[in-house]
C-alpha cells in the first residue's frame, strides 16, 4: 500500500492529484466526526469551526510570525485539540439536540470572529495562504502537496483504526451504547466524552490546515454552519461507524460534482436526496457494504474425508 501511494502521482494528471488531496484532507476532517459521533455517540456540528481554526491559525502564524506553514499546522492542530477538550468539558454536560445547538453556536462564534477580526484574518475579504515550504522547497501544485497531505491522512487513519481496539475505543463504544451503564462500570463519562471531542477538534484542525495551501485562499464564508452540515452528510453517506466511511463519503462528495457537470444547478438537491436516501435505506453508509462483503467472502472449503 505504501509503495502504491508513492508511485501513484507518476500515473495521474495534476487535476486528479488535486482531487485526491481534496479527498484526503476532507476525509481527515470527517474522521474527527467518526470519532466523536460514530464512536462516542456525541452529536457535533462544530467540525467546520475546527477546520477554520486549523486553516486560519496556521496561515496567520506564517504571515504574522514567519513560522513555517507545516509547523503552524502542527501547533494549531494541537492547540485546537486542547480547546476542543475544554469545550467538551463545558458543553458535553448536555445531550441530544441541546448538544447539537451548543456545537452549532461554537461554529457561528468562530465564523463571526473570523469576519470581524480584519487586522488578523483579513475579515470578510479573506486571507491569502503562503506556499507550503518544506526543506527549502515551495510546494504549490497538487502533485507536490500530494506527498504531504495523503501520507499525513493515511497516518492518522491508521491511528484511529488502532484506537478502535484500544481501551479508549472500548470506552467510547460503552458510552455510545449507554452512558448510565458506562458510569456504573466506573468510567469517567465526561472525561472520555471530552477526549473524543478533543480528538475530533485535533483532526478537524489538522485537515483544515492541510487543505489551506491546496486552496491558496481562505474565505470565512467557507467555514459556516452549512459546511458543518456538509461534513456530517459526508460521514452519514460514507458510514459514521468506520474510518473507511470518511474516505468513501469524501470521495463521493468530491467526485460527484464533476460527474454531474450538466446538473450543477440541481447539485444541492442531488446531495439532499442522496443524504435522505442513505438515512432511510442505508443508515450505516457505503462503508458497511464493503465491510459486509469482506465478512461474507467465501472461504475455501476444507476437503471432506471419505471413508
Amino acid at each position: 500500500m505504501l509503495a502504491l501511494l508513492l508511485v501513484l502521482p507518476q500515473f495521474l494528471a495534476e487535476f486528479h492529484l488535486f482531487q485526491l488531496c481534496l479527498i484526503a484532507g476532507t476525509a481527515l476532517i470527517v474522521l474527527g466526526l467518526v470519532v466523536v459521533t460514530g464512536l462516542a455517540g456525541q452529536i457535533s456540528l462544530a467540525q467546520s469551526a475546527f477546520a477554520a481554526l486549523g486553516a486560519y491559525g496556521a496561515t496567520v502564524l506564517a504571515v504574522s510570525a514567519g513560522i513555517p506553514l507545516w509547523a503552524g499546522i502542527v501547533v494549531t492542530a494541537l492547540a485546537t485539540g486542547g480547546l476542543g477538550y475544554l469545550l467538551g468539558l463545558m458543553t458535553l454536560r448536555v445531550a441530544g439536540h441541546y448538544l447539537a445547538l451548543a456545537t452549532m453556536a461554537v461554529t457561528a462564534i468562530v465564523q463571526l470572529a473570523l469576519i470581524h477580526s480584519d487586522a488578523i484574518t483579513g475579515g470578510a475579504a479573506g486571507l491569502a495562504v503562503p506556499p507550503f515550504g518544506l526543506f527549502g522547497l515551495e510546494l504549490t501544485t497538487g502533485r507536490q502537496l500530494y506527498y504531504v497531505i495523503v501520507p499525513s491522512a493515511a497516518l492518522f487513519f491508521l491511528a484511529v483504526e488502532r484506537l478502535l481496539n484500544s481501551h479508549y475505543g472500548r470506552a467510547f463504544a460503552a458510552i455510545r451504547q449507554s452512558e448510565t451503564a458506562a458510569e456504573a462500570m466506573g468510567l469517567d463519562v465526561l472525561r472520555y466524552k471530552a477526549a473524543a471531542f478533543g480528538a475530533s477538534a485535533f483532526l478537524g484542525a489538522l485537515g483544515g490546515g492541510l487543505l489551506a495551501p491546496l486552496s491558496s485562499y481562505l474565505d470565512p464564508a467557507q467555514f459556516g454552519i452549512t459546511q458543518s452540515v456538509y461534513y456530517l452528510a459526508v460521514a452519514v453517506v460514507g458510514g459514521m461507524a468506520s474510518p473507511l466511511g470518511a474516505i468513501v463519503g469524501s470521495a463521493v462528495f468530491v467526485l460527484l460534482p464533476d460527474l454531474l457537470q450538466g446538473f450543477q444547478t440541481y447539485l444541492g438537491l442531488v446531495f439532499a436526496l442522496l443524504l435522505l436516501g442513505f438515512i432511510v435505506l442505508r443508515p450505516n453508509g457505503l462503508a458497511s457494504l464493503s465491510i459486509a462483503r469482506l465478512r461474507s467472502w467465501p472461504r475455501r472449503a476444507k476437503p471432506e474425508l471419505t471413508p
